[in-house]
């Protein structure tokens, strides 16, 4: 049922009417808070401000001092220095002394005395190179003493502490001059070193390191082919022993063997042509190898040659083959070692070139230290100079230098307290405390104001707008009594009665439509206004509704329709005791009042009425009143505390909420209506309405003026 709107709209009408309703909240924190601010104001005791005028000037310095010459005057700083000086205890002795209560006085003041001094002191800029130093104090002569001797007293420190500065800046800077000497010589010895360390690491060998490990790599690869060759020879000779062993080449006579130094001669040049495959003829074990060869054959053509059986060619080829096989092996081991020792090499070669970026990277941490430290000895030498050339500056009567411009007058009247301002601060600090009390206080309210509030929030149906009746009508005096609670009879040409009838009849033209007869009128809570809605409702009904209009009372737990009508209850003619007795005759629990309606009053039962009402003779009692009567109006219990008005919209055609303005509240309201079938719900009656405040005012003062 509810639509996604804001909960307050803000508005200047908003606006105006929440601080009409809530004027308290901004009346009451305005007038209290500016009585605190005018107490305040008039509590204080009078104080006196006196003021010099202080300006800082800046000398040209020869040409030769240029340098070390300060830059454009900075006020911002030169207040600094100033503060420094005036807080600084002496000082505030000094200027203490001036003062009529410690004229005199020897010996230092305490330092309340002093603090106390302190909070009163007052500096700031005046204009570009100009400032301004006041004393606030109880007595005038006092504060324009004090003043003075500040003014005073800040020129000749300024004076004084400068030459301390430059001294102690030039010790300082001497002192940090030595340690970083020291500091860079132990850096560079400490890069020379290590350099030394990683002489073949450093980025400078990193191309002659790369040719080395490509070269290798090279020999590497090219020992690798050798091998892959050797190994394809020495499959191939496999494969001829193997099929000549097939064809039992072994199987011959064996003739005479080979002797000893023949032996010998076949392996030295098996060896020699080893080593011609790996050197060149000028390589000293080649040579070698050809001379033991030479000797050898020497020796064995010395010495008498046995006679024997020549073998087969076969044979031979067979021998051949195995002496060649040998010499394959003893190539491919000797490839192998060479393989290793160069992977050894080209391992060493790479570890040097991965390491390089890190030794890179340490030499330039070391170099970077280095330069830094370089460069801040560098500019310590630039600040020495400056500091000499500044004590030259200051010989030569150069530089900044703060004057008095202007004494302190004395003050002719208070600064202190400003009673108009404060009073108006209290004002304003009342009203906004008030103003925003009154936000939060509307921010939070979630009760429907008006009917655009309660039409942005839900899509039900307002079928009635009923203004408060609680003020005087016109023409009615003080002593005329009370209201009566049923406008429709009493003020008939009301603007509330005229609601009440036009609720009455979009009720009626509902109804009729649909053949509809009871009509449940109840509300989220209690204190709405319902039974004073069904009461003029169905007074309204009664004289245009053909036939006779009920009224039932069935709030059994807090009856009033007995008590506004004025009639009393006999006792057992309530309507519990209706329900209680459902065959009984109706003559005896209905009453007809002014208005010509009927009505069935309330009685507070002794027991809990839901079983009552749960009871199947409610249906009975309430089909015999439709029987009888045009029209029902069923004035229930409130919808959230208890269950009656739930088990009375079952046997209701309709349901009529009221909603009360400026009561209600939105979470009650929707939480309620939720708890009914939507279908059953007829409409809304927003109730107790101001129209006087509201946007539409002009339309109803128009109606009671013509009418």
């Amino acid at each position: 049922m509810a639509t996604n709107s804001d909960a307050n709209s803000i508005s200047i009408f908003a606006l105006l009417d929440a601080f009409r309703r809530r004027k308290m909240f901004v009346i009451v924190p305005t007038l209290l808070i500016t009585a605190g601010f005018v107490l305040y104001a008039y509590v204080q005791p009078t104080r006196y401000r006196a003021a010099a005028l202080l300006g800082a000037e800046q000398v040209a310095p020869p040409d030769y001092l240029k340098r070390a010459a300060p830059g454009p005057i900075n006020m911002g700083d030169q207040l600094w220095k100033v503060r420094e000086i005036v807080f600084s205890p002496s000082v505030l002795e000094s200027a203490a002394k001036e003062m009529k209560i410690y004229h005199g006085v020897s010996g230092k003041l305490p330092a309340q005395v002093l603090d106390e001094i302190k909070t009163d002191i007052n500096i700031k800029l005046d204009g570009e190179h100009t400032f301004q130093l006041a004393y606030d104090g109880l007595d005038r002569y006092d504060a324009m003493n004090v003043t003075n001797k500040l003014a005073e007293l800040v020129v000749q420190e300024a004076s004084a502490s400068h030459e301390q500065k430059d001294e102690a800046a030039e010790s300082v800077i001497n002192d940090q001059l030595s340690r970083l000497k020291k500091s860079l010589e132990r850096q560079g010895q400490q890069l020379q070193d290590y350099k030394a360390q990683v002489a073949h690491a450093l980025p400078d060998h990193i191309d002659y390191n790369l040719r080395q490990a490509q070269e290798l790599q090279f020999r590497n690869e090219s020992l690798a082919t050798k091998i892959a060759e050797e190994e394809a020879k020495r499959t191939a000779i496999q494969k001829q022993i193997g099929d000549l062993e097939a064809k039992g080449v072994l199987d011959q006579p064996i003739v005479s063997e080979k002797t000893p130094a023949e032996t010998k001669l076949d392996e030295l040049r098996i060896a020699e042509s080893e080593l011609e495959t790996r050197y060149t003829p000028d390589h000293p074990d080649v040579i070698k190898a050809k001379r033991q060869i030479a000797e050898l054959e020497r020796e064995i053509a010395s010495q008498p040659r046995k006679k024997r059986s020549e073998p087969s060619p076969t044979y031979l080829k067979y021998l051949e083959l195995r002496s060649e096989l040998d010499g394959i092996r003893q190539r491919v081991d000797a490839y192998k070692q060479d393989q290793k020792n160069l992977s050894a090499e080209i391992a060493k070669v790479s570890g040097v070139i991965e390491a390089t970026p890190q030794h890179e990277r340490v030499i330039e941490d070391m170099r970077r230290e280095y330069d830094v430290g370089e460069s801040q000895f560098h500019e310590l030498l630039n600040k020495q100079l400056d500091s000499k050339l500044a004590q030259g500056l200051a010989s030569a009567g150069s530089g900044i230098t703060l004057s008095i411009i202007e004494s302190a007058a004395l003050p002719t009247a208070p600064y202190s307290p400003q009673r108009g301002r404060l009073l108006l601060m209290g004002l304003v600090a009342g009203l906004g405390l008030g103003v925003a009390l009154t936000f939060v206080l509307e921010q939070n309210d979630t009760t429907f104001g008006t009917v655009d509030d309660f039409q942005a929030f839900t899509a039900l149906p307002i079928l009635g707008v009923i203004p408060n009746f609680g003020r005087k009508a016109k023409g009615r005096t003080k002593g005329e009594g009370p209201r009566s609670p049923i406008i429709t009879v009493s003020e008939p040409d009301s603007v509330t009665a005229e609601q009440y009838r036009l609720l009455a009849l979009k009720v009626q033209q509902q109804c009729e439509a649909a053949n509809l007869k009871v009509v449940l009128v109840t509300s989220s809570a209690g204190a709405e206004g319902k039974s004073l809605t069904a009461i003029n409702m169905a007074t309204v009904l009664a004289g245009t509704v053909q036939g006779k209009v009920l009224l039932i009372d069935a709030d059994m737990r807090k009856p009033r329709i007995n008590e506004y009508c004025g009639v009393s209850v006999p006792a057992g003619k309530g309507f519990h005791d209706l329900l209680r007795n459902a065959d009984d005759t109706l003559d005896k629990y209905v009453q007809k009042v002014k208005g010509d309606i009927y009505i069935i009053p309330g009685a507070v039962p002794s027991s809990n009425p839901v079983a009552a009402l749960s009871s199947p003779k409610t249906r009975v009692v309430l089909d015999r009143l439709r029987q009888n009567f045009a029209m029902i109006i069923i004035d229930a219990p409130p919808t959230l505390p208890i269950a009656d008005s739930h088990i009375l919209s079952g046997l209701s055609d309709k349901v009529l909420f009221v909603v009360r303005a400026r009561h209600t509240p939105r979470e009650l309201f929707q939480h309620a209506v939720e708890s009914f079938d939507v279908g059953n719900v007829l409409g809304a009656v927003l109730n107790d309405v101001d129209y006087h405040r509201s946007r539409y005012a002009y339309a109803y003062e128009y109606y009671k003026k013509a009418a």
